[in-house]
C-alpha cells in the first residue's frame, strides 16, 4: 500500500492532474500546430503521420500513469496561431493516428497467436511421433535413437517458444495496445497562451 502511494505523490510530482475530472494532464508546448506532425509527410493532416518523437513521449506517458486513470491531452500554443479549423484536422489527425498505431498492434497480436498455435500443434506433433517411435515401431540402433530424442527435444522447444511468445512477447503488445485504446478516449485540449 505504501509503495502505490508514493508511486501516485511521483506521479503528481510529474503531471498535473484536471481537479475537474481527476484525469492525469500531459502537457505539450508548441510554436506551431505543425510541430506534432511529420514534416516529411506530404499528406493532408487529418492523414499526416504524428511526429515520432511525439508519439514515443504520449506512449511513454501513457505507460507512467496507470492504465485505470483517466488522461487528458493539453497543447499549448501562442495566442495568435489560435485557428479553430487547424485545431479541429489536428484532433483528426491525432486520433487517426492513434487508429493506425492500433490497426498495426492488433495485426502484430494476430501474428504472433498464429505462431503461438502453428508451434503447439508442431510441438503436439513431435512429441506423438516421438512417442509412436519409441513405444510402438520399437526401433533399435543409435540413429533411430537419435532420431526419436531429436523428435522429443524438437516438441519440447515448440512448446516452451509458444509459452515464451504467449507469456512475455504478447504481453508487451497488449500493454501498448491497452494503451493506445486509452488515448483513443482521451479529451485532446488546445489552450492559448498570450505572446
Amino acid at each position: 500500500m505504501k509503495t502505490k502511494k508514493k508511486q501516485k505523490s511521483t506521479l503528481i510530482n510529474i503531471y498535473n492532474i484536471n481537479p475537474k475530472t481527476s484525469a492525469y494532464m500531459i502537457e505539450v508546448s508548441l510554436d506551431d500546430y505543425a510541430e506534432l506532425f511529420n514534416g516529411w509527410d506530404a499528406s493532408p493532416l487529418r492523414r499526416r503521420d504524428l511526429e515520432p518523437e511525439f508519439l514515443d513521449f504520449l506512449e511513454q506517458c501513457g505507460s507512467e500513469v496507470p492504465i485505470k486513470n483517466k488522461i487528458e491531452l493539453y497543447l499549448y500554443l501562442p495566442e495568435r496561431l489560435k485557428d479553430e479549423e487547424k485545431e479541429k484536422r489536428s484532433k483528426t489527425g491525432i486520433i487517426n493516428n492513434f487508429k493506425v498505431v492500433l490497426f498495426l498492434i492488433n495485426k502484430n497480436l494476430k501474428k504472433m497467436y498464429r505462431q503461438i498455435v502453428t508451434n503447439i500443434i508442431l510441438s503436439s506433433m513431435f512429441l506423438i511421433a516421438a512417442y509412436f517411435f519409441k513405444n510402438v515401431v520399437m526401433v533399435d540402433g543409435i540413429f533411430s535413437t537419435i532420431f526419436v530424442e531429436g523428435l522429443y527435444i524438437g516438441g519440447w522447444v515448440l512448446l516452451w517458444e509458444a509459452f515464451s511468445v504467449f507469456f512475455f512477447d504478447s504481453y508487451e503488445t497488449r500493454q501498448r495496445r491497452k494503451i493506445f485504446l486509452r488515448f483513443l478516449n482521451m479529451k485532446i485540449h488546445f489552450k492559448y497562451l498570450k505572446d
